[in-house]
């Protein structure tokens, strides 16, 4: 909770922070997207640390990581250094990385009936942190009132500096026994780090591969459509208050009804699960791409559903992730597929602010709900040939 409170304080207010300093749209985007460079960075890193000492300290020291970039965010809104805003928030993209880690510490010790449910709780209890973050982080701004420059960005990061500490302090204080190495020691397997060769390993598994492309596409969408949303209700003369007020619907969408998104997991095909989410996420996109920068309701709408849309693709994904491949080799697959899931997300939430200024908000949020039902159909593909596969075996025996 309070991880997920510290990085939604922090990127809440990235993009609005650099788009001041240097009076660009496109600068203050790439602010933000340093939060997905910065995940994609301390992906393998966080999962070598976690394969030695298991994820009690992996996580921990990933929050650790975070708090010194929300340090370096603080400095650049002191003195208006846009350099600095970068560097503080791909550092911060390392507390991400801890929170996107606990919730494979989640699938540590379920099997294969419960895995989707036991992943959504833990997805689940970033809600409080993650909805309350950006209505903090922009509340704040709206008390600063009439500082001018990037002085009236100071105490949100202020906050998010304490949030990341005390996120640190209480996973290494309390995540005893560590599930990881729980499981290791109770199967005596050796856990082993991230290798090159894991894509090859993910590529060649049919259900790893749409769980790959599921989180991948989603996340590209959600970050992509998510990083200009505020500029261009900005540019609509909407108060940072309300532009808290629908980052944080949209948080609600990504986390909030994870657990009976998880129970579904596990009811149904997870590969028709992404499918799902994938269609949801296109609707969503499409009512944000009909949307003027000065309406409300059609950004609440469209946000809060490609949360939802997200949610469904990650769940299901990651549970078809973990329960493609055995124990020793879990966390080098499960950080591969994360790395390319916020590289995505990085180059996505780069090329969105471009986009807008060569074309329009209106149209990267049309071509975001392409791609979404591009998914949707390649998931569809993939339940098909699941059900085909499966009718074939049962003829045999």
């Amino acid at each position: 909770m309070p991880g997920g409170l510290a990085m939604g304080t922090s990127y809440s207010v990235a993009a609005l922070l650099g788009s001041e300093i240097t009076g660009s749209d496109t600068l203050g985007a790439i602010a933000a997207v340093g939060l997905s460079i910065g995940q994609s960075f301390a992906g393998i890193p966080v999962a070598v640390l976690m394969a030695k000492r298991g994820r009690r300290i992996g996580i921990g020291t990933a929050y650790l990581v975070g708090a010194m970039g929300a340090t370096c965010a603080l400095f650049a809104a002191l003195t208006e250094t846009y350099l600095l805003l970068v560097v503080g928030m791909t550092l911060c993209g390392c507390g991400q990385a801890g929170n996107l880690a606990a919730r494979y510490a989640g699938s540590d010790l379920a099997t294969d009936r419960d895995r989707g449910r036991s992943i959504s709780l833990v997805v689940w209890g970033n809600t409080v942190g993650s909805v309350l973050g950006p209505t903090v982080g922009l509340g704040l701004r709206s008390l600063a009132g009439t500082s001018e420059g990037g002085s009236g960005f100071i105490f949100s990061y202020m906050v998010s500096i304490t949030l990341f500490i005390v996120a640190s302090g209480v996973i290494l204080r309390r995540l005893r026994p560590d599930p990881l190495l729980l499981v290791a020691n109770a199967s005596d397997t050796a856990i082993r780090g991230p290798r090159f060769s894991d894509l090859g390993l993910i590529f060649s598994h049919p259900a790893a591969r749409i769980a790959l492309l599921g989180m991948m596409l989603s996340q590209g969408v959600m970050v992509g459509v998510m990083t200009v949303t505020p500029l261009h209700m900005r540019d609509g003369n909407q108060e940072p208050l309300i532009i808290g007020l629908m980052i944080s619907l949209h948080i609600v969408g990504m986390y909030a009804f994870s657990p009976w998104i998880g129970r579904i997991a596990d009811r149904i095909s997870k590969e028709l699960l992404i499918g799902i989410g994938a269609v949801i996420t296109a609707l969503g996109s499409e009512v944000a791409s009909h949307t003027d920068a000065s309406d409300v309701a059609g950004h609440f709408i469209g946000l809060f559903l490609i949360g939802i849309g997200w949610c469904s693709s990650l769940v299901a994904g990651s549970a078809l992730m973990t329960q493609a491949f055995p124990t020793e080799v879990r966390v080098a697959t499960q950080s591969t597929a994360d790395v390319l899931m916020t590289a995505t997300g990085a180059a996505a939430g780069i090329s969105s602010g471009l986009a807008v200024e060569q074309r329009s908000y209106h149209d990267l949020a049309h071509w975001a709900a392409l791609v979404s039902v591009c998914l949707a159909v390649v998931a569809a593909i993939a339940v098909i040939q699941g059900a085909r596969v499966r009718e074939t075996v049962t003829q045999d025996d």
